[in-house]
């Protein structure tokens, strides 16, 4: 019998292949759609403190860049993930912030300025999968369950808010008892308020 590790580990491959081979256009219109359907969310008018990552192109992640911009220039403190040593921390995101891309881990912004501001109102969550009741298939590190038990820790509790596209949802994420489930997931074609509420 397949352990939880193994059948999300099996998910993940499956669904970033597919992921991956998204005709340019495709992935660049579907993109647009998810990042104005994220934009257009009631809560993100009354946060302040906004945290995204910044997505991999080479994955065909759903891109985020024109939406930290967007966030940004509207005035937001908005914040990016940046790790060292397994430990994810947040970095500042400026307007027309530059990056040094790696082919095999998250983008570093280009002045590095970390943050210790935890006070964060949404987070966006990258995945490699999903279902409506929150579950989430990451990329195996965890970096994200340990960042969202630290901010638990200290009674934090932003909104969490994958990204995905349509194709990426799943029936039922297999989840271990300490993965972090998400609050909603905005795809191109919806957006899904998970079942499952984590706070």
């Amino acid at each position: 019998m397949e352990s939880v590790t193994e059948c999300k580990a099996e998910l993940r491959k499956k669904l970033l292949s597919r992921r991956r081979a998204l005709p340019r256009e495709q992935w660049l219109s579907e993109s647009e759609e998810i990042q104005a359907r994220a934009a257009s969310l009631p809560l993100l008018r009354e946060a302040a403190r906004i945290h995204c990552y910044v997505s991999m192109e080479h994955d065909r992640e759903a891109r985020t860049l024109e939406l930290l911009e967007r966030l940004a220039l509207d005035g937001k403190a908005v914040y990016m993930p940046y790790i060292e040593q397994g430990i994810m921390m947040a970095a500042i995101y400026h307007p027309g912030q530059q990056f040094r891309v790696s082919a095999s881990a998250p983008a570093t912004p280009e002045p590095l300025a970390l943050s210790g501001e935890e006070r964060f109102d949404a987070v966006f969550v990258p995945l490699a999968g999903f279902d409506r009741s929150g579950g989430r298939i990451g990329f195996g590190k965890g970096w994200y369950d340990r960042f969202f038990s630290r901010l638990r820790s200290a009674d934090r509790h932003p909104v969490k808010i994958g990204l995905a596209f349509s194709f990426q949802e799943v029936p039922s994420v297999p989840c271990d008892p300490w993965d972090e489930r998400l609050d909603m997931v905005v795809t191109e074609q919806e957006i899904i308020k998970c079942q499952y509420n984590s706070r």
